[in-house]
């Protein structure tokens, strides 16, 4: 659960008020709000769970107002669902505002800062904070880019592989556990503090991948778009033969591209993994090679299907020639 102080910490404000409590007071939302209506006294939209931003506009009508009138409403506004009320460009605080924030113990803070860009900081950083999150237990890498989840059984390999990908030049983000997180709509991955730039390898045990690899060889987020299930090599098991159809695995109610691909001592994992990331990209950028295909042999069978009408309307021309001639030499031998 994120704090108010956790907050003021982050972005480097000045406590102005609040005691201990108060500052542990828990943020629950995105959302911030620039009080304007509600300093006027018109409370019938106000979100008592919000952030409150009070910058020079606001600062300015305080300044023109009753002061009297603005401390009765600013004890509305500080209600005790309000996690923190932050004063930007370090102005001047009004008497009746203080007082307000006095007996409502509200959590007060001040800033230099510009009041629409810290509005746009604060809510990307609330984004993250208070994103929906999960744990899988997966490896995660950047491969070309593209933040690749490779799943499957315990024992299938998914380290081994991961390591070779590491060696042909692409990003490990995290081994064996990937935290999660919905920002906005996107799927951001991450790994555990205790275990980031670590591998497990089996018969050899934890690695440490940046000293063997170089720096260079690890990143520390990615956006999840593409997710692979590695699944052990079975004939009877039916598996995609052209890449027509796209299945999906949800993900914090997130739904990505799923490849399923068998794993077997013959083939090479790593430069498959390569080839179905690029086939991807590829997808991603409008071109899909299994419509392609299709597309060709329904070419191949239009243009058979044309040849085989010219060839009838020949055979069908000769044969009407043939009879004419018959027809003529009748006629002369009669």
């Amino acid at each position: 659960m994120l704090k108010s102080i956790e907050l003021a910490n982050h972005f480097g404000f000045k406590v102005i008020n609040g005691d201990l409590s108060a500052l542990n007071r828990p943020v629950t939302v995105a959302e911030l709000d620039r009080p304007g209506l509600e300093l006027l006294g018109l409370f019938q939209f106000y979100e008592k769970d919000r952030i409150i931003l009070l910058g020079n506009k606001e600062m300015a009508l305080i300044q023109d107002s009753d002061p009297d009138f603005i401390y009765h409403n600013c004890l509305k506004i500080f209600a005790p669902e309000c996690p923190a009320v932050v004063i930007t460009h370090n102005n001047p605080i009004p008497e009746c505002l203080m007082r307000a924030a006095r007996e409502t113990n509200v959590p007060l803070f001040s800033c230099d800062r510009d009041t629409s860009e810290l509005s746009s900081s604060i809510y990307i950083y609330l984004s993250e904070a208070l994103a929906p999150r999960t744990a899988m237990h997966a490896c995660l890498l950047e491969i070309y880019g593209v933040g690749v989840l490779l799943m499957g059984e315990s024992g299938i390999g998914k380290s081994e592989i991961s390591l070779e990908l590491i060696r042909k030049g692409h990003c490990l983000v995290a081994d064996d556990r990937v935290d999660i997180a919905d920002v906005r709509g996107k799927l951001i991955g991450t790994c555990p503090e205790t275990i980031y730039g670590m591998m497990e390898v089996r018969g050899i045990g934890i690695i440490n991948v940046s000293r063997m690899f170089g720096v260079n060889s690890l990143t520390k987020r990615s956006h999840i778009r593409l997710l692979i299930n590695l699944v052990p090599f079975n004939t009877e098991i039916p598996l995609e033969r052209i890449g027509m159809k796209t299945d999906h695995y949800e993900i914090l109610n997130e739904s990505i591209p799923l490849i399923r691909l068998p794993v077997s001592a013959a083939r090479s994992m790593a430069e498959i993994i390569e080839t179905a990331v690029t086939n991807f990209k590829l997808k991603d950028d409008g071109y899909d090679t299994g419509y392609e295909f299709q597309k060709r042999l329904l070419e191949i069978q239009e243009r058979r299907l044309e040849e085989k009408r010219e060839q009838e309307k020949f055979v069908k021309a000769v044969t009407q020639v043939q009879e004419r001639e018959a027809k003529k030499n009748s006629d002369k031998g009669e």
